[in-house]
């Protein structure tokens, strides 16, 4: 049973309940968090013990904006819910009950996306990979997540799709360009970089000066190369990439990119101009100069602001103009009717323009009073008021994420957060018991500062100090990308001997020597007849007793040390220590360092992902894989390989295997070094550390 995590739970678990209707759809097992496959294997301290860490989790939520009602069902129905986890032969009953429930509430769930999958099988004879994102959206019409669609999948083969041509800007990539570009942002104090042209700093009226480009990249790429590793480099070099693919691949692509920031550009201004033009009809004066301000802001030149801003008014049928118009004269015997909902509503859009929705919410109200008993005004103030409305839900968006990142202390994902509250609605009121905008921003920033002194402290330090420091720097930080790349690189001991001893009462208990790295817990796992494993328990202590044990012959068990999400060599108790579950014959011939690359380690499975310990100084890796016998070399013609970036690897936890890949398998791992001109050069082989035989 893995570890409570309060941010998790109420992401994977309430949102689930909440989904579903409320608690009359769910069980005590998931209520409690507790794996319904584990029940035969938790002991009834264990279980005590998370029913306890549950309740207390609900007890701080009461006032949580999303979940408060669903969190006071829970905490009234917490007698009896309990009530039949805390008996182990009441539980065991339970679980046999709830799996049939769980079983005909499944098959309601996925007859949809059954019926999809077979239908797509018979006239294609497989699923296209084209395909998956549809039936994921018919999965979730039927409540189902990705991951439980990816799990269906499994049961056919994935028809891959035709290569997309290269230098093709795909929805995919754009979203990667954006996403890297705003990590580059908070990495990097300086100039704002919205887009490839930004980083480069080349302006954008010039981008079809093609020698520039390449020059600028060029030596960006040798900053690049000078960049120790981290986080920094990490970033610059996909980035890098991008640039190569994108801007330096010919007139086409890199004219499809400057399109795609344009359009960008006006899906995020369309709903300001919108609000804009429907009190004057015009989009005039200061509007006009702020919008054409955001708009080359967002990395347009003047030119191709002005050109999106008119389009966007030509769509809402109003002009541009540079200057307020001029008013016609009027007669002085019939002076035009004063208009006084006017003044509030262009109150409200500057409020708006400053960052201060909820005033300018009061002011929206103030015009609505001033509505004049025909009506006139209601159409622009409710523009004005749909915006209003759409800043204020995404910014109290963005606060939850805020809130529940530094509640788990991932400051460096709860600061984007923050800043984008802090720039669009600083006027947002906190919920109570809660820290202003400003307190939550000083305590992510100087949670940063605080890792990035103890990650210093630590790499400049002596070794036996080293892991502690990191570790601190974890837990004042939990996603500090300097402490992870160098827990990274900090090897952890495996326990150095583990015994099994059947207990009278017909389980195991498992013992073991522990290991010198500080503040380790340990996961235990068992060999199936399958030549799986699976785990049994994880603990700080150096023992464990395995009441799931079968009941005939002595198991064979295998313990891992475990720091901050990472994991040591196993210990297994018919072996010494060190040894790799699931690994695949190697062969005598590979090479400990093939073409002088440095070689990937701490090759494993985690969570159904592949899972390495990068080499200093490789931000790519190809995997190879046959289903017959361990891959020959990285461009084995039997074998299937992909390239994997270091990016990729961290935004999926791993390396995804395809679900049409038979299992078992044989899995290697080559290194790739990129050169000065951008070349990718592969390893001529793999070490006998990069191979491993993947059950999935």
């Amino acid at each position: 049973m893995q570890a409570f995590d309060p941010n998790d739970y109420r992401k994977r678990v309430l949102a689930d309940i909440e989904r579903r209707g409320g608690l009359e759809e769910s069980d005590a097992f998931e209520i409690y968090d507790i794996p319904l496959e584990e029940v035969e294997s938790l002991t009834d301290a264990e279980v005590a013990a998370r029913v306890e860490e549950v309740w207390g989790f609900w007890q701080r939520q009461r006032d949580h904006p999303k979940y408060r009602v669903l969190v006071g069902l829970l905490v009234d129905a917490h007698p009896n819910l309990s009530r039949v986890l805390l008996d182990s032969a009441v539980r065991r009953v339970e679980a046999a009950r709830i799996r049939d429930v769980r079983e005909r509430r499944d098959a309601d769930r996925y007859e949809l996306l059954d019926a999809a999958i077979s239908r797509l099988v018979q006239r294609h004879g497989g699923v296209p990979a084209g395909k998956v994102a549809g039936l994921e959206e018919i999965g979730a019409m039927g409540g189902l997540g990705v991951a439980e669609v990816a799990t269906r999948l499994r049961r056919h083969r994935v028809i891959e799709d035709a290569p997309t041509p290269l230098g093709v800007l795909t929805d995919q990539r754009r979203q990667q360009i954006r996403q890297l570009l705003s990590e580059w942002e908070r990495l990097i104090d300086g100039e704002p970089t919205p887009t490839l042209f930004a980083l480069l700093r080349v302006d954008p009226a010039k981008a079809g000066q093609g020698q520039e480009i390449r020059l600028r990249a060029e030596a960006l790429r040798a900053r690049s190369r000078e960049l120790p590793p981290g986080r920094v480099r990490v970033v610059l070099d996909e980035l890098l990439i991008h640039i190569r693919d994108v801007l330096e691949s010919g007139e086409a692509t890199l004219r499809e990119y400057l399109r795609a920031v344009a359009e960008d550009v006006a899906k995020e201004l369309r709903p300001k101009v919108r609000a804009a033009v429907l009190v004057e009809d015009e989009l005039v004066g200061d509007d006009f100069q702020y919008l054409l301000d955001e708009a080359m802001r967002m990395g347009l030149d003047r030119a191709d602001a002005t050109r999106v801003l008119t389009e966007i008014a030509a769509e809402l049928g109003a002009r541009v103009s540079n200057s307020p118009p001029a008013m016609p004269p009027q007669p002085i015997a019939q002076p035009p009717a004063p208009r006084r909902w006017e003044a509030p509503l262009k109150a409200a859009r500057g409020a708006l323009r400053g960052g201060r929705p909820q005033e300018a919410a009061r002011h929206v109200e103030d015009a609505r009073r001033l509505v004049g008993s025909d009506g006139e005004g209601l159409t622009p103030i409710r523009s004005v008021s749909d915006e209003v409305d759409r800043v204020l839900s995404e910014a109290q968006a963005h606060w939850r994420d805020a809130t529940a990142a530094c509640a788990a202390k991932r400051y460096v994902e709860a600061l984007p957060h923050l800043e984008q509250v802090r720039r669009t609605a600083s006027d947002l009121l906190p919920p109570s018991q809660v820290p202003s905008i400003d307190q939550l921003l000083a305590e992510a920033r100087e949670a940063i500062a605080e890792a990035d002194r103890l990650v210093a402290e630590a790499q400049a330090g002596p070794d036996d100090a080293r892991m502690r420091g990191l570790i601190a720097a974890v837990e004042v930080c939990a996603d500090h990308a300097g402490a992870a790349v160098a827990l990274a690189e900090s090897p952890i001991e495996a326990p150095r001997r583990v015994e099994t001893t059947r207990l009278a009462n017909g389980s195991v208990l498992v013992a073991w020597s522990p290991t010198s790295t500080d503040n380790v817990a340990y996961r235990v796992t068992r060999l199936q007849p399958d030549g799986s494993w699976r785990v049994v328990g994880r603990t700080q202590a150096t023992e464990l007793e395995d009441g799931g044990a079968p009941a005939v012959g002595q198991p064979i068990y295998a313990v891992a040390a475990a720091v901050a999400g990472r994991y040591s060599e196993i210990t297994r108790s018919d072996t010494g220590p060190a040894v790799k579950p699931q690994r695949g014959p190697e062969q005598s011939q590979d090479d400990p360092s093939p073409s002088g690359i440095p070689t990937v380690t701490g090759l494993d499975e985690q969570a159904g992902l592949l899972v390495f310990v990068w080499p200093t100084g490789v931000t790519e890796v190809m995997a190879v894989v046959r289903p017959d016998h361990p891959p020959t070399t990285p461009d084995d013609p039997q074998a299937r390989s992909w390239k994997v970036t270091n990016m990729r690897y961290e935004i999926d936890g791993g390396v995804r295997i395809p679900p049409d890949i038979p299992r078992p398998c044989h899995v290697a791992i080559a290194s790739c070094r990129r050169e000065p001109n951008g070349k990718l050069t592969v390893a001529a082989g793999f070490a006998p550390t990069a191979r491993i035989r993947w059950f999935g």
